[in-house]
């Protein structure tokens, strides 16, 4: 990540953050965006769960979205948003240009909703209060 403008997400609680915001998938890659200021520099993350493969595999993918990122996120990346990209099984072996034209259009696609102000953050899953049974309609209500 050569570009002054990118900043790594380094901590368990950036990836959260980011997590709650908005997801756009396509093909070998999925993308989790969510602005965190009006301007500054982009913020970029990577992952690659076991799923992906071995160590191997899964550093694979990294790099090869680490260097889809550096090239794609300057065009198509919003000031002050953090961006996390998430290997998929087919992120390895993806042809090239079609692990761009993926980035590409997820990208494109959060850019728009950001834009809009559609990416208000998804809801936290919290466990559910247990009802009490008297909560609960009967056949007789």
């Amino acid at each position: 990540m050569t570009s002054p403008n990118i900043q790594k997400l380094r901590k368990r609680a950036e990836f959260l953050f980011v997590r709650a915001g908005s997801r756009a998938s396509k093909g070998a890659v999925m993308v989790e965006a969510r602005r965190r200021a009006e301007d500054g520099p982009i913020g970029l993350g990577l992952t690659a769960s076991k799923k992906v493969g071995g160590a191997v595999v899964r550093n694979r993918a990294r790099r090869r979205l680490r260097e889809a990122a550096r090239q794609l996120l300057p065009l198509h990346g919003l000031p002050g948003v953090d961006y996390v990209l998430v290997a998929r099984q087919s992120t390895p072996e993806a042809d090239w240009a079609g692990l761009l034209d993926d980035l590409k259009t997820a990208l494109i696609r959060l850019r728009t909703e950001l834009e809009a102000g559609a990416a208000s953050p998804r809801r936290a899953q919290s466990p559910s209060k247990p009802r009490d049974k008297r909560d609960t309609p009967t056949e007789s209500d």
